[in-house]
């Protein structure tokens, strides 16, 4: 049985951009993305997608833009024998308040609904201590890449304990693909 890895999108498997990535012409997915994908698999893990994705109630982010950023994702993985289960998208406003909104766990445990997921061995790597904060409600280890917006640990200290920090994602799967 293969194992959950929940991960966020921006500044973990593409070039986040200030204030948000508008389009898929602006979506640069970092050179290391798939070679850490397939590690991650070849060690047994699935992955979801769990990402906020406000710039999408802002008007910054057409609905139909993410919708092509997911597809031009699984046609980079579809290639090697593996995908993405499913993408995650809180779309929401902050003030909003929806349960799916990280740091709310909400988008881990509708796929846990959605898949039968088992928790057991599960994780998820994200780049700002919300993305930590949603896994320990999940009850899974979170991990923080400085690929994205957290660049110290100023970024984050005080707010959330993640079980370990990399520079970026294939510094993670090294570490993490364990097989």
């Amino acid at each position: 049985m293969r194992r959950a890895l929940f991960l966020d999108r921006d500044g973990v498997l593409n070039v986040d951009i200030s204030p948000y990535v508008p389009d898929l012409a602006s979506f640069e997915v970092f050179p290391y993305t798939l070679d850490a994908l397939k590690m991650f698999h070849e060690a047994g893990f699935e992955f979801y997608v769990v990402s906020n994705q406000q710039g999408v109630s802002l008007g910054i982010t057409p609905a139909g833009e993410l919708d092509k950023m997911s597809q031009r994702l699984q046609e980079i993985v579809r290639p090697h024998g593996f995908e993405f289960r499913r993408f995650y998208y809180a779309t929401d406003l902050d003030e909003a308040d929806h349960p799916w909104r990280k740091p709310k766990p909400g988008m881990i445990l509708q796929a846990v609904e959605d898949f039968g997921i088992s928790l057991e061995g599960a994780l998820l790597i994200g780049d700002k201590w919300s993305d930590i904060v949603a896994a320990e409600a999940a009850g899974i280890p979170g991990y923080l890449v400085y690929s994205g917006v957290s660049s110290s640990r100023a970024d984050w200290e005080g707010r959330c304990h993640p079980a370990g920090e990399f520079s970026n994602l294939l510094e993670a799967a090294h570490a993490l693909a364990i097989a």
